[in-house]
């Protein structure tokens, strides 16, 4: 028979390992939810680069009066236009491999399409539908005022899509 204080200590123990357990998954979920977020701020300041380098070689291009170079900038990578290089672009594809790794960034030349694979997707989901998003699309637009002059250009989703990780 086991005496009375060794039973306690049994008892003990078991509930230490319980209360770690449960503080271990609050801090798994949590630090999930900080890393989901981190990926979203890091796939915007990136949209946001390009934006501004595309924005300054739209500028450069009307200064010289090559207009019929900026109405083709949306057949190619934004990344190679703006000149801009990051460590996860992979290149311009047909489509979108089925082996690319979440966290990268492609270019689709059969839809004209800036492509990010996301890494964590958990709060990650298509607005219309509400289902979960295997990669998010971008187009780059030439913007035109009514008067067809020239504004500037833009990267927009090309579906829309709800991205919240807390």
């Amino acid at each position: 028979m086991i005496d009375a204080s060794r039973q306690r200590n049994f008892l003990q123990s078991g509930l230490y390992v319980i209360i770690a357990g449960i503080l271990a998954a609050v801090l798994l979920e949590r630090l999930l939810t900080y890393a989901e977020a981190a990926e979203k701020a890091a796939m915007e300041a990136t949209l946001s680069q390009l934006h501004a380098g595309l924005y300054a070689r739209v500028a450069f291009l009307a200064l010289r009066g090559e207009y019929g170079t900026i109405e083709a900038l949306p057949g190619r990578s934004p990344f190679v236009t703006g000149a801009m290089q990051a460590s996860n672009y992979k290149g311009e594809f047909v489509g979108v491999p089925a082996d690319i790794e979440g966290g990268n960034w492609l270019y689709d030349r059969v839809r004209n399409e800036l492509v990010y694979v996301p890494k964590l997707t958990r709060h990650l989901v298509a607005d219309p539908d509400e289902q979960a998003v295997a990669h998010l699309r971008f187009r780059l637009e030439v913007l035109r005022s009514p008067t067809q002059s020239l504004m500037g250009v833009a990267i927009r989703p090309v579906t829309a899509f709800r991205w919240d990780p807390g």
